[in-house]
C-alpha cells in the first residue's frame, strides 16, 4: 500500500492513520527499538562533538593539487557471466584491505 501503511489502513483517512500510529507507539517492541536508536544516535553525536572541527590536524605545507588535471586508472575489468545485460547499482568494498568487493 501507499507509503508502507498496512493494507487495512487507508493512508488518506486521518482517523485510521492516527489510530494505527497510537497503537504502534504503545507496542513494546517499538518502544524498545526507539530507545535503542536513541542510544545509538547519542553515541554518534558524542563522537561528533569530540572532534574539534576548527583544529588543524595536518600541519605543515599544504600541497596545492588544483593545477593538476583529474585522472583515473583502470586496474581490473569485471565481466558479468550472465547472458542477460545487467547494470551494477551498488558496490561495497570489504574493509579488510580492499581485497574483496561485492556488487549488486
Amino acid at each position: 500500500s501507499e507509503g508502507g501503511w498496512p493494507k487495512d489502513v487507508d493512508h488518506l483517512e486521518i482517523e485510521q492513520t492516527m489510530r494505527f500510529l497510537k497503537k504502534t507507539e504503545k507496542d513494546e517492541e517499538y518502544i524498545r527499538t526507539i530507545k535503542g536508536l536513541g542510544e545509538s544516535l547519542e553515541h554518534m553525536i558524542r563522537q561528533n562533538n569530540a572532534i574539534d572541527i576548527y583544529e588543524e590536524y595536518f600541519t605543515g605545507d599544504a600541497v596545492d593539487h588544483s593545477g593538476e588535471a583529474p585522472s583515473a586508472k583502470t586496474l581490473t575489468v569485471f565481466r558479468d557471466p550472465n547472458s542477460l545485460k545487467r547494470t551494477a547499482t551498488c558496490i561495497s568494498w570489504n574493509p579488510d584491505g580492499g581485497k574483496k568487493v561485492a556488487v549488486s
